[in-house]
């Protein structure tokens, strides 16, 4: 990006940071107001908030991970709500998302449960922000409970409804005798044990809507013959078909009613609301308004932000009056369009078999009317409830927080995003195997696809925060180490997260058995043998989190996929917008490996750009490098943009083909000339600045393949990486005086070494510590933009470049081990489970917990402490334990604490701790509960979430353990 558009950038960025700073601060001391106007009076950020290494080193609230704060069946009462909140601040957490939640199954304490909105549930509300206030913390809610909103008290004609359809083979000369009810039964029993079909409320309606005749082969829409005209005032369709061929009758029916909150608590529970209708989002949400009414304080002096969950409305695609919208928008009618625009939730448009023998030309066209029906019901959504839920947020000056995506649908992943105060993703663990070298993720659930979207809408609309709903955990709740919750907290903040939302702390009384209430989630809570070590996780998280909200990203690669074309030949189905394409949404990964960065637009963006000197921006973005990956379609006004993107000395990737056609119904083949001749006219005129490619054969080539385009591309890096590979990753943002730099190393095992040059000039490295919060000199050799950097297995580095020259020059540390020497000695090994037993064990050889046949051993759960006396140290410097199978481990030598560790290697400098003839070495070793958990057989609540559990979880140290002199 060039030097002058940088620091304007900047200028406009650190306007919002400063405006949403101020309000973010207000939140915490005494009322929160909107932060994200843009016609608030722009403030210079150095004037409102603190250096921001001052910062760094004690992060504020905002920049503090949050927990997902799960009211279990609302069974809520002041004194228990204190002391969860006392615990949650003394480990370091900066605020709470209040979450009424369903009960979990498990032991009932007795507590009666209060109803949502209750004069009694609104006084706990209102308590328990007072409390985090007056603990420095910040308080969101969710505005209903479960998910998605509903709830008792809405009417029939307020609630979800979802158009389903089927058909019904005839041939030329039968009779069609059918009538709604008949309809009814046939649609239910033939899809009874569907998974759309087999959640249906049981409050579900059914009512048709229509039902027509479609020919095998049919030509166009015309042929399509409306039949509901032939129903007599008995209700009965009597139908002869004349002509000879064959036929499918095809039938729509609206459920109404059909889906019910998810885990919905008292008061909140029952029917889903219909989102399509503006005046239904609105009516439910002056329901909170009885908060202010109650408390006589408005909203935004007890909360900071009002969440919205993820978009899981089961397939919800249709609202009263949709087809007069639909002509509104695109000036033709529905009608007979309508047998082909519905499929089943969770499948889509290329599971029918109606449509084999269409012509090419009569599927070209209901591609294109698929595409107008997706396009609209996303744009109705965005609309009447994402947009009016920010607008009730914006009047009642509290942010909107606001997850875009969802299941089955995904409405609008982009132009959602951009929509909210604060857009959220969420990330997963225990999807994939966890104890692999590596990092992986599940492409096929998207979560860091979700990540990359939810942070460029707020890049896009000049967002200061991008948060994250973490480590949600279905398979692993007490697995999960600390170090594998900065493994994927790294790449959490690879991808632009810069808030952690985590998933969760469960509302659960002392008195109620081990392990408590648990919803879901990692489990954070005080009975986790790992909570005493939380706040290094937490300090880590908040000084990262604090940098990259106040600075601003910096993206060359604009990436726009073929989301237009998915929608009119699959439909809104998230699976096939994720991994339709496999390489597609992996891409970001090879180019941050590489030194580069990206973002995922979308054509809307792209619209709506502004060319000059060929670049690309949109708001404080711009993209020196356009990716048009594996389009078919385009609008005429994106071909345009890109037309004079090019013209202006811009250059573009075209991944498999250009787009030849345009996307809408009307005027289709107008439409279509000017994308294809205004595309085929830029390639021959300017063939040096097209980059045509196919997609890669396998993603094991991704990494190389995306290396020659960047190459070809002449773009700048970021970063100039000497050795790429697949372990490093990194981000660069930037402020007016600082340019930052975050690598992570995601694998468990392997050291990695690499030179990196940055385009920076001017500047001295330093480094910032996040788990520490000190700052030192990087060292380098001769050229302070040239250094070389060592990572550890699952070791990150933040590196600034400042103006401010180091008084002394940092000298390099050495990596290389001089000499090693194994401990061969006995260890007296003492066991504290977490239920107060204590055993003792005297071990010879160290070993893996899990694997003994020892019973007290292979269920242990708790802190395990090592003893035993070595001699002949003289000359060694360091302490290795080896593998400590992910356990936080605290060393003592004579009696001295050397340090902890609680992610990667286990290696201690002791040199300042020996002394001549023995020394007394002492390991404390902190274990996950799993095994403990899996072994407790009369325990309801752990055998629910252990038994999915294929093996027992590796524990304790195996060593070997090592002395080393470097």
């Amino acid at each position: 990006m060039h030097k002058l558009k940088r620091l304007s950038t900047y200028a406009n960025y650190k306007n919002v940071v400063a405006s949403t700073f101020i309000v973010l601060a207000m939140c915490a001391l005494q009322s929160c107001s909107s932060s994200q106007n843009s016609s608030k009076k722009n403030v210079d950020i150095q004037k409102t908030s603190p250096d921001l290494y001052s910062s760094f080193q004690n992060p504020p609230a905002q920049a503090r991970p949050f927990v997902r704060w799960w009211w279990n069946g609302d069974k809520i009462k002041a004194k228990e709500l204190d002391r969860e909140l006392e615990s949650l601040h003394s480990v370091g957490f900066g605020g709470v998302e209040i979450n009424p939640i369903g009960m979990p199954a498990g032991p009932d304490n007795g507590d009666k449960s209060l109803v949502w909105m209750s004069d009694e549930w609104i006084d706990m509300v209102v308590h328990a922000s007072k409390k985090a206030k007056d603990l420095g913390m910040i308080t969101d809610m969710i505005a209903g409970t479960g998910w998605p909103f509903g709830g008792e008290f809405l009417k029939d004609d307020e609630t979800c409804q979802r158009m389903v359809s089927d058909n019904v083979a005839y041939k030329g000369g039968e009779t069609i005798s059918v009538d709604e009810p008949f309809l009814i039964n046939l649609y239910k029993e033939k899809y009874k044990n569907y998974r759309a079909q087999k959640h249906i409320s049981e409050r579900t309606t059914y009512k048709l809507s229509h039902v027509t005749l479609v020919p095998e082969n049919c030509e166009n829409a015309n042929e399509v013959i409306d039949l509901k005209k032939h129903i007599d005032s008995n209700g009965k369709l009597s139908y002869k078909i004349e002509k000879e061929g064959n036929y499918f009758l095809s039938y729509g029916l609206v459920q109404q009613n059909f889906r019910d909150v998810t885990l919905g608590a008292p008061g909140g529970a029952g029917p889903v609301m219909d989102h399509y209708k503006k005046e239904m989002t609105l009516a439910y949400l002056n329901r909170l308004k009885k908060i202010s009414e109650r408390s006589g304080y408005p909203l935004s002096d007890l909360i900071r932000a009002l969440f919205c969950d993820s978009i899981e409305v089961s397939g919800a695609n249709w609202t009263d009056g949709f087809a007069d919208i639909f002509y509104k928008a695109y000036g033709y009618k529905l009608d007979n369009w309508m047998p082909f625009v519905f499929y089943l939730a969770y499948d889509d448009y290329s599971k029918d078999k109606y449509s084999k023998k269409f012509t090419p030309e009569f599927k070209d066209q209901l591609k294109r009317v698929r595409y107008d029906y997706n396009k609209l019901l996303v744009e109705t959504f965005l609309k009447n409830f994402t947009q009016t839920y920010k607008d009730f947020c914006e009047e009642n000056n509290v942010l909107c927080r606001y997850q875009a995506y969802g299941t089955p649908f995904l409405m609008g992943l982009l132009d959602g995003n951009m929509i909210p105060d604060i857009p959220e993703s969420n990330n997963w663990i225990y999807t994939v195997e966890m104890k692999d070298s590596i990092w992986k993720w599940k492409e096929s659930h998207g979560y860091m696809l979700w990540n990359m979207h939810a942070s460029a809408g707020a890049h896009l609309t000049g967002k200061k925060i991008t948060s994250s709903e973490a480590f949600t955990n279905l398979h692993g709740v007490f697995k999960a180490t600390l170090e594998e919750i900065k493994q994927h907290d790294d790449m959490n903040f690879i991808t632009g997260i810069n808030h952690t939302v985590v998933h969760g702390y469960n509302y659960s009384p002392p008195e109620v058995e081990f392990p408590g209430w648990v919803r879901f989630g990692t489990y954070f809570s005080e009975h986790n043998t790992w909570w005493e070590h939380l706040n290094h996780w937490t300090g880590y998280n908040a000084r990262l989190s604090h940098v990259f909200q106040n600075s601003q990203a910096e993206k060359s690669v604009a990436i726009v996929g073929p989301t237009a074309d998915v929608w009119g030949d699959y439909g809104l189905n998230r699976g096939k917008l994720q991994d339709n394409l496999g390489y597609l949404y992996k891409l970001w990964e090879p180019i941050s490996q590489l030194g580069y960065s990206c973002e995922y637009i979308n054509q809307r963006v792209l619209e709506g750009s502004v060319i000059k000197d060929g670049t690309i921006s949109f708001g404080d973005m711009t993209y020196d490098l356009l990716v048009l990956a594996s389009l078919k379609s385009i609008s005429p006004e994106a071909a345009i943009i890109i037309k004079n993107y090019v013209e202006s000395g811009g250059k573009v990737v075209v991944v498999d083909q250009m787009p030849t056609k345009s996307l809408h119904f009307k005027d289709f083949e107008k439409n279509d000339n000017i994308v294809k001749s205004t595309l085929d006219k830029l390639l021959a005129e300017n063939p040096k600045s097209f980059i045509q490619v196919k997609e890669p054969k396998s993603l094991d080539d991704l990494l190389p393949w995306t290396e020659q385009i960047l190459k070809e591309s002449k773009i700048a890096a970021d970063v100039l990486i000497s050795n790429p590979t697949k372990k490093v990753y990194q981000l660069h943002q930037f402020t007016a005086d600082k340019d930052i730099y975050f690598f992570t190393n995601i694998h468990r095992f392997e050291t990695t070494n690499f030179d990196a040059k940055f385009p920076v000039e001017g500047k001295y490295p330093w480094v910032w510590n996040p788990e520490t919060g000190e700052r030192t000199p990087y060292y380098y050799a001769s050229k302070t933009n040239e250094l070389s950097i060592s990572l550890n297995p699952l070791e990150s580095l933040l590196l600034i470049f400042e103006d401010e020259k180091p008084s002394v020059k940092a000298v390099p540390v050495s990596t290389k081990i001089k000499d090693s020497k194994v401990l061969d000695v006995n260890w007296t090994v003492t066991g504290n489970q977490i239920d107060k037993q204590t055993f003792t064990w005297q071990m010879k050889e160290l070993i893996d917990f899990s694997k003994s046949n020892d019973s007290t051993q292979s269920s242990f759960g708790g802190k395990i402490i090592y003893k035993t006396t070595v001699s002949n140290t003289a000359g060694f410097t360091h302490l290795d334990l080896g593998d400590v199978n992910e356990g936080v481990t605290e060393l003592y030598v004579n009696g001295q604490k050397v340090g902890k560790r609680w992610y990667g290697k286990a290696l201690y400098n002791i040199e300042d701790y020996l002394k001549k003839g023995n020394n007394e070495i002492e390991i404390h070793y902190t274990t996950v509960l799993a095994n403990y958990a899996k072994s407790l057989k009369n325990n309801k609540m752990t055998i629910g979430w252990t038994k999915r559990y294929k093996d027992l979880v590796p524990t304790g140290i195996q060593g070997p353990v090592k002395l080393l002199t470097y």
